[in-house]
């Protein structure tokens, strides 16, 4: 919303904030998926193994407070 805001005023510093921002973004989404089979192999996990398991349902718990979280302060 910066970017958009400060576009008509400095075009080449709104254009740089857009820049950082798909950088830093994308980085992130580039690592983990490139370490990720890195990580499981240091952690022996697979679909089986109990800390798998645990991550998931903890991962999962936080997904729906999250979802009731942002329902409850949409009314």
């Amino acid at each position: 919303m910066l970017a958009f805001k400060i576009s008509s005023a400095n075009y080449l510093l709104s254009l740089s904030i857009i820049l950082f921002y798909v950088l830093g973004h994308c980085s992130i989404i580039i690592i983990a998926g490139t370490f990720t089979s890195l990580v499981r192999n240091y952690l022996n996990w697979n679909e089986n193994s109990k800390g798998t398991v645990i991550l998931k349902k903890i991962c999962g718990i936080l997904v729906i407070i999250g979802g009731m979280y942002l329902i409850y302060n949409t009314m």
